[in-house]
């Protein structure tokens, strides 16, 4: 019996152990922005009016969006996807543009990283080194009520590192 219950330990530690592993591995990330497209399209900032978040702890040392970077690994992919999260959501159509992006290190094969709609990817190129790449959002609102589209813009950081 208790060599049983030692086998048990050993193999819940096991598994615990190698979860853990597991999580920490290189992943793809997601980047969630928010926005509320009324008050941005009617003068209010970008800045006070949105919101960054990702699936891999990514921060802003400041609160503030422009200031968020997220965490990207060599060979895994960068997800974006632009929601319209203010009141009146079915007056304003929201869509990224394109991604310009300047950084020490060459992080991705094309430069801009083309939008075109809610959601971009981008492939992280095999083989980058550890670096940072500034890089802007460009997207529009457009209003369905006068068909006036409005473009804005917004610049966050990406850290690639090699060490998850």
């Amino acid at each position: 019996m208790k060599k049983n219950s030692f086998l048990l330990t050993v193999l819940i530690l096991l598994f615990l152990g190698s979860t853990n592993a597991f999580s920490q591995r290189a992943k793809d990330i997601t980047i969630n922005f928010k926005i509320n497209a009324e008050a941005i399209f009617h003068g209010g900032s970008v800045e006070e009016n949105s919101q960054l978040s990702d699936n891999n702890n990514g921060r802003s040392g400041n609160g503030r969006p422009s200031d968020f970077e997220s965490v990207a690994y060599p060979s895994k992919f960068v997800n974006w996807e632009i929601f319209d999260v203010g009141p009146h959501q079915d007056n304003y159509q929201v869509k990224f543009l394109d991604f310009p992006w300047t950084g020490n290190v060459a992080a991705f094969a094309q430069n801009p990283i083309p939008g075109g709609g809610r959601k971009a990817k981008v492939k992280v190129e095999d083989n980058t080194p550890d670096g940072s790449v500034k890089y802007t959002i460009r997207f529009t609102i457009r209003s369905q009520t006068t068909g006036e589209t409005r473009t804005f813009v917004l610049d966050p950081k990406i850290r690639i590192t090699t060490n998850p």
